[in-house]
């Protein structure tokens, strides 16, 4: 069964919004600074926020995709441990020598993917998108048409390398009968998902905002890629965010690092208390609200 035939088996569009969700978590795309969202989850699960639909994009669907299994501080902790073990070779494995093939040989993609491969398979241990104990809604975006695709089901594993698979850094992917590639291309905060499932409470923690590299006459090719890159997610992500919404939408406030590139994974630690700090700030005013 191919993956597109899954999608059609286990989800149909006109069945989205009759689930009942309380609260609803989405986590942007954005790299490494995929670790802020470690720290903020754990502000979340000790205030009592039990996710019961996650909705993410690229680094988020794979924390999402983690916790889906299992959404605990237990669980928490053992992504926090994954993090914390990750380097830069881990997720985008390469050297000069070989950017340079990739360039001469005008192949889609700067780095070989080994390295996401080997990370999703580490978050992921379920054959099937649908047998998450928490249903997790992943969007890729489609090279074909340029539309963002969303996935309940399938292979977990091609949907989330999809997800995540930065353009020309890593290959696209083929799901179905099309090519995708990273779904924060066309969706990197995707609340407007979260709306529709009619979540009593979106929670959205975004960090789009601070993936920013090199900015000065330094900057080659690759680093005019990423901030380009970087720029565009910061200015779709505000288009996510509705003037009202039937429900309350949950920022995490933003978090200010300066210069941070997204294959810089060099402050994990840092970035994982800033979060925290911020997921507090999130939840601080709900409380005080539902007391």
């Amino acid at each position: 069964m191919t993956v597109l035939a899954s999608l059609r088996r286990y989800w149909r569009p006109d069945e989205l919004a009759r689930e009942s969700y309380a609260n609803a978590v989405v986590l942007s795309g954005g790299g490494s600074l995929g670790a802020i969202q470690v720290g903020a989850l754990q502000a979340l699960l000790e205030a009592g926020v039990r996710p019961d639909v996650f909705v993410g994009c690229s680094v988020g669907a794979l924390n999402a995709a983690f916790m889906a299994v299992d959404p605990s501080l237990e669980r928490l902790q053992k992504l926090r441990e994954l993090w914390l073990s990750l380097d830069r070779d881990d997720v985008f494995p390469s050297s000069r020598r070989s950017v340079v093939g990739h360039v001469v040989r005008r192949d889609m993609h700067l780095y070989e993917p080994d390295g996401l491969h080997r990370l999703v398979s580490r978050l992921v241990g379920v054959g099937d998108l649908a047998d998450l104990p928490i249903p997790v809604h992943v969007v890729t975006t489609d090279l074909v048409t340029g539309h963002p695709v969303w996935w309940t089901a399938g292979d977990p594993h091609r949907i989330l390398v999809a997800s995540a698979s930065l353009p020309a850094l890593l290959p696209p992917v083929a799901l179905g009968d099309s090519l995708h590639v990273d779904g924060g291309v066309t969706c990197p905060v995707p609340v407007q998902r979260a709306i529709e499932l009619d979540a009593q409470r979106i929670w959205v923690v975004d960090v789009t905002g601070g993936s920013l590299g090199r900015r000065d006459a330094r900057m080659n090719a690759l680093d005019v890629l990423l901030m380009s890159f970087a720029i565009s997610r910061y200015r779709l992500a505000k288009l996510e965010f509705p003037e009202t919404s039937p429900r309350p939408i949950i920022p995490m406030p933003r978090v200010e690092l300066g210069h941070h590139e997204l294959r810089d994974f060099s402050r994990t630690a840092e970035l994982i208390d800033c979060g925290y700090e911020a997921g507090k700030k999130m939840v601080a005013p709900e409380l005080v609200a539902t007391s």
